[in-house]
């Protein structure tokens, strides 16, 4: 049987257990056709949220946090294992070009060392920073195939970095193969101009059953739902907000699912616009409450810009839920390209985004093909299953080609 060691520093644990989830659940797929080991960094530096907020607060937040990631454990299930790998590194996003030469120095044989001992036949690493130069340097070393999974949108990396970016996407040109979830993450790869391997478009999945109810949007309050971290900027809750603010009174609610160092600012700003009454912040959600907060929305909106791809997206098709996001989105336009009549308006347009909810929201034969159409394209297209069987091909045919 394949062994295959992935890394990723974004993984459920004790502190956080709704964090990457859908790495979880690809491993987990992945694992019914390969013995598969994850090693995930453990970063021992308290995170930005710790450290805002109640000043009174913050010695109990950091004490709460450190006793989690204390307690988190290792995991076995079946061919999958899970080893948390404790590290600490320089402050991040100030020092981040400096950063991987610090963890290199510090905890490269550490990690050379538990990469070895799984025995591994290629190594498989998710987003480029910091650890895909490490974990290349130690293919390298132990001669296997080395693979990344690009989770990172590329706009978003050079609104960041504006003079560094470059030398963080060199890492591509060092892998044997790498892996994408959308044409439109594939095209902005290819743009840069790298000397780069194959490029491969595999789905993910997504974690909810496809509804077999078939909606009904005969109402008279439309629910309008939003899931995602309120951490960066980029995804625009701000812009909804605002929006929403522009939209018939007494005709819609909005629930924004997720936390994050920017909650505050967007709690405010609804105050402000007098709309605390009809906007409902619920924080972090397990995937079930998730699950059943969309069970009971009718419109799914992502106004978030750049976005790789969004698997709250697939989770609302499969739920029957119509859905409203930007152009140029990562999943917003590879459901578009599979036929899916989304609706995708002009990024960061209070007024077009306001207008694309209203126009919507009165259209019960629109919002009905939308709930049907997208359940078709979830059940098809994006299953953990296929992800991993699919993704099992794409490692074998690499150590195949590896090794000839």
């Amino acid at each position: 049987m394949r062994s295959i060691v992935e890394i990723s520093e974004c993984f459920p644990n004790k502190h956080k257990p709704f964090t990457g989830e859908f790495i979880y659940r690809h491993a987990k797929a992945l694992s019914s056709h390969c013995k598969v080991s994850v090693i995930v960094p453990l970063r021992f530096i308290p995170g930005r949220e710790l450290l805002s907020g109640n000043p009174n607060r913050i010695i109990v937040n950091i004490n709460n946090w450190l006793q989690d990631i204390r307690q988190t454990s290792d995991i076995t299930e079946g061919n999958l294992s899970v080893i948390f790998f404790g590290y600490v590194s320089l402050p991040r996003p100030f020092f981040e070009s400096s950063d991987n030469s610090f963890i290199s120095f510090f905890f490269y044989n550490k990690l050379k060392k538990l990469i070895a001992e799984q025995k591994p036949d290629l190594l498989y690493c998710n987003w480029i920073r910091p650890w895909a130069p490490i974990v290349s340097d130690i293919s390298k070393e132990i001669d296997v195939p080395f693979v990344i999974d690009h989770h990172e949108d590329i706009p978003t990396l050079k609104e960041l970095f504006p003079e560094k970016h470059s030398g963080f996407l060199k890492v591509f040109e060092k892998a044997d193969k790498i892996i994408v979830h959308s044409s439109v993450n594939k095209k902005q790869l290819l743009d840069e101009g790298l000397k780069i391997p194959e490029v491969k478009v595999i789905h993910l999945g997504q974690n909810f059953e496809v509804s077999e109810k078939v909606r009904s949007f005969d109402i008279k309050m439309t629910k309008l739902i939003c899931v995602s971290h309120l951490t960066e900027r980029r995804k625009n809750i701000d812009i909804l907000i605002r929006a929403f603010s522009l939209l018939e009174k007494n005709k819609f609610t909005l629930t924004v699912i997720g936390d994050g160092t920017l909650k505050n600012e967007y709690i405010n700003l609804t105050k402000e616009l007098k709309l605390s009454s009809r906007i409902f912040f619920k924080g972090a959600m397990s995937q079930k409450e998730i699950e059943t907060e969309l069970e009971n929305s009718d419109i799914f909106i992502l106004p978030s810009f750049p976005e790789a791809f969004g698997i709250v997206l697939t989770e609302s098709l499969a739920k029957g839920l119509p859905v409203i996001s930007c152009k140029g989105n990562g999943g917003a336009e590879e459901l578009k390209s599979m036929g899916y009549p989304g609706i995708l308006v002009k990024p960061n347009d209070v007024h077009e985004l306001s207008e694309a909810i209203t126009n919507l929201a009165s259209d019960n034969e629109l919002m009905k093909a939308m709930s049907k159409e997208g359940k078709k394209i979830a059940a098809k297209y994006f299953k953990w299953e296929k992800n991993g069987e699919n993704t099992f091909k794409i490692l074998e045919e690499t150590i195949r080609e590896y090794n000839e």
